[in-house]
């Protein structure tokens, strides 16, 4: 969930519940832009989203005059008639009143460990960005995008947007919380640049306990030792706190530096797939190794 501000009560809240029959990036900006477009009109007073099995979007008012008005507003109607054809198999749209809010925040936070990990290593912070880091996220891939396209899958241009850079933490943040997957992001020591990343994928618990590695690091960062530095300490947190036993990750045989990095921290070869991921617009083999952490 995601919390603009806080309302105080009395005040007025449009509920809009849904439940989705295809959730894409397309309806995660639609969402977005619902939410910009109430904070840009009179009497707006916070917002609440949240997405789940059941979806919530809800925003607070003034006054019963400006959340008819919301609810009334031409695009916020065109909108859902749109959503109606592509997205939702149900919704509702509630207005309601708030007599009472009663809420509480943490005044010792700096005391408190975040849900959210944030690890000192010796040159650099590992951590999960929040939307605040977007910028970071954004600089990192449009400055190293034609150092990274040989590893990647082709990239829309809108991948390298500030908007989906903020859907994609918001992503991370989501997948960290229901427990699928780990995006740790590696800045430098004041936290205002990105270096690298390793992104810990298809988390699958049970008789498993296995996730996929993925992983990237600036070009002028290359050669320092960084990458080992960052995915030594990463995969200590995935064991320890995790509880994950088994990485896997794979490389293409010609990245001759991934398969020396994954070598050193002790991850082992397993196998070699045909075709395995389409990469810069062409089906590419890959070395399957894992490290385990039983």
């Amino acid at each position: 969930m995601t919390i603009q501000s806080q309302s105080n009560a009395p005040c007025f809240a449009v509920i809009l519940s849904s439940v989705v029959m295809l959730e894409n990036m397309t309806y995660r900006i639609m969402i977005d832009k619902l939410r910009d477009l109430a904070k840009e009109q009179a009497g707006f007073l916070a917002a609440e989203c949240s997405l789940g099995e059941t979806d919530l979007l809800i925003t607070y008012w003034q006054d019963r005059e400006t959340a008819t008005s919301w609810i009334n507003n031409n695009i916020l109607r065109r909108t859902l008639s749109l959503a109606e054809q592509f997205w939702f198999e149900s919704y509702s749209l509630r207005l309601v009143e708030v007599l009472e809010n009663r809420s509480f925040k943490q005044t010792n936070a700096a005391d408190q460990t975040s849900r959210f990990p944030r690890i000192n290593t010796a040159r650099g912070v590992l951590k999960l960005l929040d939307e605040s880091d977007a910028g970071l996220l954004k600089a990192y891939v449009s400055e190293e995008k034609k150092f990274l396209a040989p590893w990647e899958p082709l990239r829309a241009d809108a991948y390298y947007s500030l908007e989906v850079c903020t859907l994609r933490i918001r992503e991370m943040r989501r997948d960290f919380i229901e427990d699928r997957g780990v995006a740790f992001c590696f800045l430098s020591p004041d936290e205002s640049r990105m270096l690298g990343y390793a992104n810990y994928s298809n988390i699958v618990r049970g008789v498993f306990q296995s996730c996929h590695l993925g992983y990237s690091l600036r070009e002028a960062e290359q050669g320092k030792g960084l990458m080992h530095e960052l995915l030594s300490v990463a995969n200590d947190y995935i064991s320890k706190e995790c509880h994950l036993s088994r990485i896997q990750a794979n490389y293409m045989p010609r990245n001759e530096r991934s398969g020396a990095v994954l070598k050193a921290l002790g991850f082992v070869k397993e196998g070699y797939a045909k075709d395995y991921l389409k990469i810069n617009g062409q089906w590419e083999d890959h070395v399957l190794t894992a490290m385990l952490l039983r």
